[in-house]
């Protein structure tokens, strides 16, 4: 049980970011409908975190960040647009980098593009 809560510790360490959910599904939309997706986080750490990079896998992705530090335990949330085109089931990823981790967090969406 301890060898548990050291090894939860440490993965919090490594991001304190605790993001509300990674992955929408958007379900069916048809082509060239835009839809606006929100992925709401919180810094759990005893530091400010700042995002410094939220970059979308395509150009049919807008990403917003926030551009201000988010303090211990404030919640805030990566926005974008998404603008589908070709028809057909599609999983898109936004890519985050905060000052909290070398590591990247990868947030998906799904859903399916009808002619």
């Amino acid at each position: 049980m301890l060898m548990l809560g050291i090894a939860v510790a440490a993965v919090a360490a490594i991001n304190p970011i605790e993001w509300k959910s990674t992955i929408i599904d958007i379900g069916e939309v048809k082509s060239g409908e835009v839809q606006n997706l929100e992925f709401e986080f919180t810094n759990q750490s005893d530091e400010s975190v700042t995002i410094l990079e939220a970059k979308g896998s395509c150009g049919c992705t807008n990403v917003k960040h926030p551009k201000t530090e988010i303090a211990p335990g404030e919640t805030a949330s990566i926005s974008a647009q998404f603008k589908s085109a070709k028809a057909g089931v599609f999983k898109k990823n936004i890519r985050i980098k905060t000052s909290a981790s070398q590591e990247f967090t990868y947030l998906y969406f799904k859903g399916i593009v009808l002619e």
